[in-house]
């Protein structure tokens, strides 16, 4: 749920911004989404189930089980920051 917020802010940051600068808005959102989803979803798939492995050792460790949830979000919001950073603010 938390994820499918944040694409769907990050999408409209991308969109608003490239009609602020004249660039075309479809292909910034699609940008946008994209910069979010691929870091996601590479976290998700390659470095998650080790996080989630070590929660069925100890599933009382509430820091682990934080990170294996939501540090994929942190992750892809940084990604797409730097991402709108280097396309808009040049």
């Amino acid at each position: 749920m938390l994820g499918t917020l944040a694409a769907i802010i990050i999408t409209i940051l991308f969109f608003k911004s490239a009609l602020d600068s004249g660039k075309n808005p479809v292909h910034m959102a699609i940008a946008g989404f994209l910069v979010f989803f691929i870091p996601a979803l590479l976290w998700t798939y390659f470095l998650a189930p080790g996080f989630k492995d070590a929660l069925q050792h100890d599933p009382s460790n509430t820091l682990l089980k934080l990170t294996a949830n939501y540090a994929y979000i942190v992750v892809a919001c940084t990604c797409s920051i730097w991402a709108w950073f280097r396309i808009f603010r040049n």
